[in-house]
């Protein structure tokens, strides 16, 4: 399980909600994420994009009409 989260002195907050009790010991990994594209490039290393069968953004795009709006 990969989880963002925000150092702050002795403490990592976490940026979402993970299924451990409060108080439970957890071994954490600690990597520096230094933007979005080095996060990118360690995604792709690590998952094959290739393989996931999704299709959520299908029809994404409305195709309704647009309305014209007098200034």
């Amino acid at each position: 399980m990969f989880v963002t989260g925000i150092k702050k002195g002795k403490i990592i907050e976490l940026l979402e909600e993970v299924d451990f009790l409060d108080n439970q010991e957890v071994l954490v990994e600690i990597k520096k994420v230094g933007n979005f594209w080095s996060a990118l490039q360690d995604l792709r290393a690590r998952v094959d994009l290739e393989i996931i069968d999704d299709d959520s953004f299908e029809n994404l795009r409305d195709k309704s009409p647009g309305r014209m709006v007098d200034l």
